[in-house]
């Protein structure tokens, strides 16, 4: 079993209002390139800024409520970084895909 929490895997900060007009942004700070690619396919996600120092500065779109969205990525973020172990029998049937 994998002892390491969500929180040893990202960080985000909440959402900000950024610029001119509504949009809100936060910062997501991982070593795991796999999660900004993860959020940048979001619907709710304007925009991800260059991630390859392990932070971007995501942006929420406008029509979207910035602090249930935020939530909301933050529930699926925690769901994608859970360490799952699988049987052998299914680790088998996977390595034949």
């Amino acid at each position: 079993m994998n002892s390491e929490s969500s929180q040893d895997k990202f960080t985000m900060d909440e959402p900000k209002e950024i610029g001119v007009g509504t949009r809100y942004a936060f910062w997501l700070t991982t070593m795991d390139q796999e999660l900004f690619d993860f959020v940048r396919e979001l619907i709710c996600v304007a925009s991800v800024t260059d991630s390859s120092a392990g932070r971007a500065l995501i942006a929420i779109k406008d029509s979207y409520d910035a602090d249930e969205e935020w939530h909301w990525i933050r529930m699926l973020l925690e769901e994608e970084v859970q360490f799952v172990k699988l049987d052998k029998i299914w680790e088998d049937a996977l390595a034949w895909l």
